[in-house]
């Protein structure tokens, strides 16, 4: 199963086994959460081809075969939301990686060992997102689940900045929130972590081609709400 199958499947099964909303729904009471925390994006295949030359009747010869990966990568992400209802948060959030662009050389006509280039990539993206919390039972509980979905802007900057890619990013899947600490302290309403798993859909930026590409994804962040 492909992850963006995994994330949807993901979100249906935490929906459809949530119980029925009532005079208690979860999600944040407070207006507003802060958090900073940690994003893994993983691999990316970029594509593969041959390099060829056109021979004296008009053909072409294979020289060698490549195939790049983009590969996972973990960096720093933060993100400040804003509760709409009960159970809707739209977030704007921002990220950071610095992945590797790996680039593999094999099957020379001149039977050359197959060699492997590897570069890195700074990788930014801004975004905004929706979650929506899951109707809870009247137990109270300390976690919260959550759907999501969101998209944004890619930007991808080659070593030493001598190349600028841009793209699009795309996101769905889900999480829990678990509070820590509910006293009030330094004006603050609470404390706790959050934890989220989804599907990375990415196109343009680095890549051979224009078509979007997707890759699982997962963070662990702690937050405070105000």
């Amino acid at each position: 199963m492909r992850p963006a199958g995994i994330a949807l499947w993901l979100v249906a099964a935490v929906t459809l086994h949530a119980p029925r909303a009532n005079a208690q729904t979860s999600g944040p009471r407070s207006r507003v959460e802060i958090g900073a925390g940690l994003l893994w994006a993983g691999s990316l295949p970029l594509g593969a081809r041959p390099a060829t030359e056109t021979t004296s009747p008009g053909g072409t010869s294979v020289l060698f075969n490549s195939s790049s990966q983009l590969s996972g990568a973990a960096g720093l992400s933060g993100r400040i939301g804003v509760r709409v209802t009960r159970s809707l948060v739209v977030e704007g959030d921002a990220s950071y990686l610095k992945p590797q662009v790996r680039v593999s050389l094999s099957g020379d006509a001149e039977s050359a060992p197959p060699i492997t280039a590897i570069e890195s990539v700074e990788q930014y993206t801004f975004g905004a997102k929706a979650l929506w919390y899951l109707a809870r039972g009247r137990s109270p509980s300390r976690l919260a689940p959550f759907a999501m979905a969101g998209g944004g802007y890619l930007r991808q900057l080659h070593e030493q900045a001598t190349l600028v890619e841009t793209g699009r990013f795309f996101q769905i899947g889900g999480g829990v929130s678990a509070m820590l600490a509910t006293r009030p302290h330094f004006h603050t309403k609470g404390a706790g972590l959050r934890f989220d798993v989804s599907a990375l859909i990415r196109s343009q930026g680095v890549a051979f081609d224009d078509g979007a590409k997707t890759s699982p994804a997962a963070g662990v962040s702690a937050f405070v709400r105000f």
